[in-house]
């Protein structure tokens, strides 16, 4: 789907639509909400008001989420395991300069996940103090929901460009999140 202004922007579907509203505690008339300003400004938002207590949370309790489609599909070579790809930091996208910032700084991981459902199993599984995403709006605004849900603080670094393949994302941003501490 692309916008009048050319940006390519990924359908909505209606359960997709409910799931979020469910989160976010109300009932909208989906007609009257323009979807991506409403994922945005959720993200802001948020941003901002974990921002103290995921600083606070020590980096080896921290977990970054990126998702698959930032890959440079013709030329990744990270294997797959399970849900997930393991980077094999080649260089051929962002995913290998964050991979290796998480491991200068000791984070608990960083996961390239396949879909989004992923993420409730890597939480349970790791048990993170703090969580940085990296995600389309929509994507992004149901997992800072899933975190308060589950009581982790959270940050999100929205995607340059939404899609399901080759996607971008401000490098120096991450980084930023990645650094960020109480101090």
């Amino acid at each position: 789907m692309t916008t009048p202004a050319g940006e390519n922007r990924l359908p909505i579907s209606p359960k997709s639509i409910a799931r979020l509203m469910s989160l976010m505690g109300g009932k909208l008339d989906v007609e009257d909400v323009d979807f991506p300003a409403l994922c945005q400004d959720l993200i802001v938002r948020k941003n901002r008001e974990h921002a103290a207590a995921y600083a606070a949370v020590p980096y080896s309790r921290r977990l970054v989420f990126l998702p698959q489609c930032i890959r440079c599909t013709e030329k990744c070579r990270a294997h797959e395991k399970g849900a997930e790809h393991v980077c094999a930091e080649c260089g051929a996208c962002k995913a290998g300069d964050i991979v290796r910032r998480g491991g200068e700084l000791g984070y608990l991981g960083v996961r390239i996940l396949k879909g989004g459902s992923a993420v409730a199993r890597v939480v349970d599984e790791l048990r993170p103090g703090a969580v940085l995403g990296v995600a389309c709006g929509f994507e992004g605004a149901l997992g800072i929901l899933e975190c308060e849900r589950l009581g982790i603080p959270v940050q999100c670094v929205p995607l340059l460009r939404d899609g399901c393949a080759d996607t971008d994302v401000e490098l120096a941003k991450v980084l930023e999140f990645m650094d960020k501490t109480a101090g």
